[in-house]
């Protein structure tokens, strides 16, 4: 019982010391960089979004990307162009993105199975497009730059570093928020309509408020992400927020546990090194290689975690934690000879 009961707070405690250890050797570890970890948390809090809305709410959404293009197209456009505060912009992002995602939700979530997979998948495409053709506002194809460093008060965010322990302070955020959300009544409610539509509302949940609230929901995340990945690289072009993208998200969530928050940070941890990985061995490999060797290695990683751990990384952790538990409190019971000897005794 002690183990299940401290068993969080020493992951809390073990994210922010992962994160505070790496730091300052991340540039020596293989396929390791500041900026490939800034980028690790970046997608770790726009898959955290998708886990919310396919894990714990049971909805399909295959255009992930697009709001994670809405938070990062609006803070470029508003930050740009039109001179506001980098947090201003990224809460009018936020809150655009919601807007969006509950619209949308409001639509798509009257269809079921592969119907309501592919109006999401549409969404997607149709926001690339736009983007793409939209060239007084956007730049289309050539994108939008000049936007400034995000900035927080006296501070400036500026260099990979700053950028990083940004980044990583928004995931940890982010991870409380989802596992407070989660304990809460509405998150209790969520989980029931995850788990059975029916049987939810029979117990008086409104399936239909709820699945558009955790829609928005998830495209806050995605926003802030976006958001976070524009004052990043300073310049967005449509092909950041395009299908590749949302099967990214997607993979994330899903090899690293669709079922739990820790799944986005630690699918994302393994994305990132596959791609990096790829990206540096394959050309050393294949003479003459080019072209997205990712792709190949995201399902490789996709198919092995589907039949070997089926409720990914995270879920895998889990089951070592309960054996751990189960054991050490099999570990501390009494022999069942040496109970009989101390009845006897009495």
């Amino acid at each position: 019982m002690g183990l299940r009961r401290w068993a969080p707070l020493a992951l809390w405690a073990g994210a922010f010391g992962v994160g505070v250890l790496l730091m300052p050797i991340a540039d020596a570890l293989p396929f390791l960089t500041r900026a490939n970890l800034v980028v690790f948390a970046l997608h770790g809090i726009a898959a955290m979004g998708l886990t919310l809305v396919m894990g714990f709410a049971g909805q399909v959404s295959l255009g992930h990307a697009a709001f994670y293009g809405v938070g990062a197209y609006t803070t470029a456009l508003l930050t740009a162009k039109v001179d506001w505060h980098p947090l201003l912009a990224m809460a009018a992002g936020a809150v655009i993105a919601a807007v969006l995602a509950a619209l949308l939700g409001r639509i798509v979530f009257r269809l079921r199975g592969h119907f309501l997979a592919m109006a999401t998948l549409a969404f997607g495409l149709v926001f690339y497009v736009v983007m793409r053709s939209w060239d007084s506002l956007t730049g289309g194809n050539q994108g939008t730059g000049g936007i400034p460093d995000f900035t927080l008060g006296p501070l400036r965010f500026d260099s990979d570093t700053s950028m990083y322990l940004l980044a990583w302070a928004v995931l940890l955020l982010g991870l409380i928020a989802a596992r407070n959300l989660l304990s809460s009544r509405p998150g209790r409610a969520l989980v029931a309509m995850g788990s059975s539509e029916v049987a939810a509302a029979s117990v008086g949940i409104d399936v239909a408020r709820t699945k558009m609230a955790v829609f928005a929901l998830g495209a806050v995340y995605a926003s802030v992400a976006g958001s976070l990945y524009a004052h990043y690289v300073t310049y967005v072009s449509p092909e950041s927020f395009g299908l590749l993208p949302s099967l990214r998200f997607l993979v994330i969530s899903t090899v690293g546990g669709i079922d739990s928050v820790w799944g986005a940070p630690l699918g994302s941890a393994v994305v990132v090194l596959l791609t990096e990985g790829t990206r540096e061995l394959v050309p050393r490999f294949v003479s003459g290689a080019t072209g997205s060797y990712e792709i190949v290695a995201y399902g490789l990683a996709l198919v092995l975690v589907l039949l070997f751990l089926p409720r990914g990384l995270a879920g895998g952790a889990a089951l070592l934690v309960r054996r751990a538990a189960e054991w050490a409190g099999t570990r501390r019971q009494p022999a069942p000879t040496a109970a009989l000897e101390e009845v006897e005794l009495r």
